[in-house]
C-alpha cells in the first residue's frame, strides 16, 4: 500500500476488515432470510392502532431549541476532551483561547435561560 504511511497501515487494514464484515453480514442476511411480503406485513405498525392522517404536521419550535442546546453541549465536549487530554503540554495561549471559548458558550447558555428558551411551552 504505497499511499498509506507505515504507522497507519494496521488502522487501514482493520478499517477494511470492518467494512468487509459489515457488507458480508448485510449480504448474507439479504440472501438467507425468507421474504414473504403480505398486505399486513407492509403496513406501518402503530401499536395495534390503525394509522390516522399522514403523520406530517407542524413541529413545535421548542424541539429545535433543545436540539441546538444539545449540539452546543456536543460541540463543547468535542473541543474540551482533546484540550484536557493534552493540557500539560499546552501553553498559555491555548488555555486563554479555551477559556474564551467556554465563556462564549456559557454566555449563550445564560442568555437562553434568561429568555426562557428552555422552558417548555405546553400546547
Amino acid at each position: 500500500m504505497a499511499g498509506i504511511p507505515e504507522p497507519y497501515l494496521p488502522v487501514a487494514i482493520m478499517t477494511g476488515i470492518g467494512v468487509a464484515v459489515v457488507f458480508i453480514a448485510v449480504a448474507l442476511s439479504r440472501f438467507i432470510t425468507p421474504s414473504r411480503p403480505s398486505r399486513e406485513k407492509l403496513t406501518a405498525y402503530e401499536c395495534g392502532e390503525e394509522p390516522v392522517g399522514s403523520g406530517r404536521g407542524p413541529v413545535d419550535i421548542q424541539f429545535y431549541l433543545y436540539v441546538l442546546v444539545f449540539l452546543i453541549l456536543d460541540l463543547e465536549a468535542v473541543f474540551l476532551i482533546p484540550f484536557v487530554v493534552d493540557f500539560a503540554n499546552l501553553g498559555t495561549k491555548a488555555i486563554v483561547t479555551m477559556a474564551v471559548f467556554v465563556f462564549l458558550l456559557l454566555d449563550g447558555w445564560i442568555y437562553a435561560i434568561q429568555k426562557g428558551a428552555l422552558e417548555w411551552q405546553g400546547s
